[in-house]
C-alpha cells in the first residue's frame, strides 16, 4: 500500500475517533441533562474535563474555590483558616496565607484586591489586600445565619455588587418552615449587611420531578461572568443547577459520580472557564476545569 493511501486512512481514522468521542460526550450530556429551559443553550461538556488537577494533601478537605488569574485559584479548606494559593501552571501549592483560627470555612470569593471567605456558621471574613500578606487586615461579619443554616457556598455578583451565600440546611432565619426550600441570601459588602429576605429559594418539588427525589444540598455557588446565570453545585444530590439573574431555573444537570465524586468548589474565570472542586473523601482532592463549547 502506497504511503499516501496510509496517510488518508489513518486521518480518516483520526478522524473516526474524534468524531465517536465527541458523540459519546454529547450523548453523556444529554443523559445526564435533566431538565433544560426551552431556547437554552448549557455552554459545558461536563462529561469528559479539559484539565485536572490532583491536589496535595494540604486540600483533600478542599470547600471553596475563587479565581484570582489564569495561573492561581484561592483554595480554602473545612478545617484550617487559611487561603490556599494554587498554581494551575505547575499544579502545586503556591502559598499559604494564614487570615484565622481553625474552623470550617467552605467558601471564598476575590474581589479587587481583597478575599472574603464564609464560614459554616454565617460569619464572613474580609481579608484586605491578602496578597500582600504582610500585617493582614482581617475584619469579621456576623450575619443572621448560624450553623442550623449550614452555610456553604459564596458568589461574587458583580452587577449588584452583592455577595450570595448558599445554604445547605435550614433556608430560613427564623423558625419559618414549609417545605423545606434551599435558599440563597445577598449580603452587601459595603454595609455589611444581608438581607434577610431570601434572594432566591430552590423547590425542592422541582428537583423532585425531574429527579426523582429532593436530596439536593447546595455546596458551592458561582455566577457566570458573561451571562450572569446562577450555577449552584450541590455535592449531597449530585446536581449542579442554573438560575438566570431573575431566578428563574435554566438547567438542571446530574453530575456523574466518577468524574464529580464530592464537588464542592466552582467558580469561573473572565472568559467562562468553569472550575470545579472535589473534596478527596480519604483520596486525593481534584479541581476540574471546562471550556465553554462557544469559546
Amino acid at each position: 500500500m502506497n504511503n499516501w493511501i496510509r496517510t488518508i486512512l489513518l486521518q480518516v481514522k483520526l478522524m473516526i475517533l474524534v468524531l465517536c468521542c465527541f458523540t459519546a460526550c454529547s450523548q453523556e450530556n444529554s443523559k445526564n441533562m435533566l431538565f433544560k429551559h426551552p431556547g437554552y443553550d448549557f455552554p459545558y461538556q461536563l462529561a469528559e474535563p479539559d484539565q485536572s488537577w490532583k491536589l496535595p494533601a494540604e486540600l483533600v478537605e478542599i470547600s471553596g474555590l475563587g479565581f484570582i488569574d489564569n495561573n492561581k485559584l484561592a483554595c480554602v479548606q473545612d478545617e484550617k483558616g487559611i487561603i490556599f494559593l494554587f498554581n494551575l501552571q505547575t499544579g502545586e501549592l503556591e502559598s499559604e496565607i494564614a487570615f484565622g483560627d481553625n474552623g470550617d470555612y467552605e467558601g471564598i470569593e476575590i474581589i479587587d484586591n481583597d478575599a472574603w471567605i464564609l464560614k459554616s456558621n454565617g460569619t464572613l471574613y474580609k481579608v484586605a489586600d491578602y496578597l500582600l500578606k504582610a500585617e493582614l487586615r482581617v475584619n469579621k461579619y456576623a450575619t443572621p445565619l448560624s450553623g442550623k443554616n449550614d452555610t456553604e457556598g459564596l458568589a461574587y455578583d458583580p452587577v449588584s455588587k452583592n455577595l450570595l451565600i448558599a445554604c445547605k440546611e435550614q433556608p430560613f432565619v427564623d423558625e419559618m418552615t414549609g417545605k423545606e426550600p434551599k435558599a440563597i441570601y445577598s449580603f452587601n459588602p459595603e454595609t455589611g449587611l444581608m438581607d434577610i429576605k431570601p434572594f432566591l429559594l430552590i423547590d425542592p418539588d422541582s428537583i423532585k420531578h425531574y429527579k426523582g427525589d429532593s436530596g439536593f444540598k447546595p455546596s458551592g455557588i458561582a455566577i457566570h461572568p458573561v451571562t450572569g446565570d446562577i450555577y449552584i453545585l450541590g455535592s449531597v444530590g449530585k446536581l449542579l443547577l442554573v438560575f438566570s439573574g431573575k431566578g428563574e431555573m435554566q438547567a438542571m444537570i446530574n453530575l456523574n459520580p466518577m468524574i464529580f465524586p464530592q464537588p464542592e468548589g466552582i467558580c469561573f474565570s473572565p472568559d467562562g472557564t468553569l472550575y470545579i472542586s472535589n473534596e478527596g473523601g480519604g483520596l486525593s482532592g481534584t479541581i476540574l476545569s471546562f471550556e465553554p463549547k462557544n469559546k
